[in-house]
């Protein structure tokens, strides 16, 4: 049975591999349609990759189609946050958008935390969160049982050290974790929606968005969604004319 099993795995992963190359080959020949077919076949095979999501926003770029070359990218942003050849192509994407949304200016302490975090992806804080709690537990071996006094005391303020390194690291695990697996955002597939004062059709105008903008979700009631736009303004929107990253 395992054996089986471990034949089928390997047959799929080459026939991932496949795909990715004919996507690949696709992109290089300008035939961007099969490409992005290609890529998506991988995507609903259940294979997530940043690689993968950033060469299919490539793929959607070159053909022209503004929401899903955004929501490509952003989902690429979410697993490497480090990778800056993604950055540049969101940032390149944004800019086919036609709202100009300025943000609100967040503080200081929450901008170098969000940029702090952004550093890693949530497994790469694990692995060094681990890494500094056993340097950690080393530390406090040694505090224990080191041989005189001068090497304890040193030991035990390098131990407090380190496990608040840890303290911090771990949170800053569980802000990628969180911004990963449980994203707040999404992204206006809908070409021009009117947003709405409360969740219904005959609520009052609040606002206009069109396609690509990004924004938070806030709650969700029925079939609508509550919004807030990095701007500040808040409004309901049908859930159809959106798609989470």
């Amino acid at each position: 049975m395992a054996v089986i099993i471990l034949s089928g795995l390997t047959a799929q992963a080459q026939n991932v591999d496949t795909l990715f190359a004919r996507g690949n080959t696709a992109y290089k020949n300008g035939d961007y349609q099969e490409a992005a077919q290609a890529y998506q076949t991988i995507l609903s095979a259940g294979y997530h990759s940043a690689e993968l999501y950033n060469n299919l926003g490539n793929a959607y770029y070159r053909l022209g189609y503004i929401a899903p070359t955004i929501l490509a990218y952003e989902r690429a942003a979410l697993l490497d946050p480090s990778d800056k050849d993604i950055e540049h192509n969101l940032m390149l994407a944004r800019r086919k958008t036609t709202d100009n949304i300025v943000p609100l200016d967040a503080s200081l302490t929450s901008r170098v935390w969000e940029a702090m975090v952004g550093m890693f992806t949530a497994s790469t804080w694990g692995v060094i969160t681990i890494v500094f709690l056993w340097v950690s537990g080393i530390l406090f071996v040694l505090f224990l049982y080191g041989g005189n006094v001068g090497v304890r005391r040193t030991s035990f303020y390098l131990f407090i050290i380190f496990m608040a390194l840890s303290g911090i690291f771990y949170a800053m695990n569980r802000s990628a974790h969180d911004r990963t697996n449980d994203c707040p955002y999404a992204i206006l597939t809908a070409t021009n929606v009117t947003v709405k004062s409360e969740p219904s059709d005959v609520g009052g105008d609040a606002f206009s968005i069109h396609e690509g903008a990004k924004f938070a979700i806030e709650e969700t009631l029925d079939d609508w969604y509550k919004i807030r736009l990095a701007d500040g303004k808040t409004g309901w929107l049908p859930i159809w004319a959106a798609e989470k990253i």
